[in-house]
């Protein structure tokens, strides 16, 4: 299981990490793990944390995806997204993933650095960094 989340009630954001080798079942568990939390409600912002991993789909595979999420999205409600990359390539990939989406309710950023990540969302600055918050398993 190369991801770990943390839904955080307090501040009203989830943050998600991956690391290693994530493929098209592996992202789409991630959907139906928040879904199934306790704590899910409409609305919470996100932190998409993918420095650390090499994501492996197919392009049929990355339709079928954003596809997924598409579907579910009523049950999300409005809500920023904010990725977290560390190579260009997963800055592409995630530009292409939203844009099969096109989802109105989700408004997203592709970001570099997780203090401008915090700033974009609105998290207070003493919020963990992922790799602190959800290490490897």
């Amino acid at each position: 299981m190369p991801h770990r989340y943390h839904l955080d009630k307090e501040h009203g954001y989830i943050v998600v990490r991956y690391w290693g080798i994530v493929d098209f079942e592996e992202l789409s568990q991630v959907r139906q793990e928040i879904e199934a939390d306790s704590g899910f409600r409409p609305g919470l912002n996100r932190i998409w944390d993918e420095r650390d991993c090499d994501i492996q789909l197919s392009h049929d595979e990355l339709a079928r995806l954003a596809g997924g999420w598409s579907g579910s999205s009523a049950n999300h409600g409005k809500r920023k997204l904010a990725y977290l990359v560390g190579e260009d390539l997963f800055w592409g990939f995630n530009r292409v993933f939203e844009a099969y989406r096109d989802n109105p309710d989700v408004e997203f950023q592709i970001f570099h650095d997780f203090a401008e990540t915090l700033e974009w969302l609105g998290l207070p600055e003493d919020t963990p960094e992922p790799r602190d918050l959800l290490p490897d398993a």
